[in-house]
């Protein structure tokens, strides 16, 4: 009996499931159905928006040939010296601008060569400075006493600025960028 009840809630359950199925799919065909409409009158519109796409076409393929028609008729020796004089404007301006550019691009690529040359480079300040110093000497045993930079291979050393109350700052062009990294980590 206890296993009657079971089977027949069973069915109970598989039907309300069935039912509630049954639903979804109405629904589901509602929707389809609607979207089916939809596109129906999609393309209705999309074929009316073709015709009169032509039809602007035509008329603008009309306006076009009565313009070129037109000024072939007019076409005037004053005319033809303004479309000539507006000729020559625009390829000396062309001309300008391409001159331009190329400079702007020749200075671009300088300025690049100068930013790859600086990469070695770094600026030391207020190192005391002296009448007859050897600035590459003052700077290699600052860089070995105070930044403990071993043996530091330096290319050039030289004070910028004009001489005043203040020591100058001081350019340093490492040989090894490598050098200069350690020299700025510590």
């Amino acid at each position: 009996m206890d296993s009657e009840n079971k089977l027949l809630n069973l069915v109970q359950t598989v039907l309300e499931e069935l039912k509630v199925l049954r639903q979804e799919i109405k629904a589901q065909n509602v929707a389809l159905a609607a979207a089916k409409n939809e596109i129906r009158e999609l393309k209705i519109s999309h074929k009316s928006f073709e015709k009169i796409m032509l039809q602007i076409s035509g008329s603008v393929e009309d306006i076009q040939d009565k313009v070129g028609s037109q000024a072939s008729t007019v076409t005037t020796p004053a005319l033809h010296t303004v479309v000539e004089t507006l000729e020559v404007k625009m390829k000396s301006y062309a001309e300008a601008t391409k001159s331009a550019y190329i400079s702007f691009c020749q200075e671009q690529e300088i300025e690049k060569a100068n930013q790859f040359a600086r990469m070695k480079n770094v600026r030391i300040s207020d190192l005391p400075e002296s009448e007859k110093e050897e600035v590459k000497s003052v700077v290699t045993k600052f860089l070995t006493e105070t930044l403990d930079v071993p043996n530091p291979d330096l290319a050039h050393a030289y004070r910028i600025g004009n001489k005043g109350a203040q020591p100058r700052a001081i350019i340093v062009k490492f040989v090894d960028q490598a050098q200069r990294d350690m020299a700025l980590a510590n």
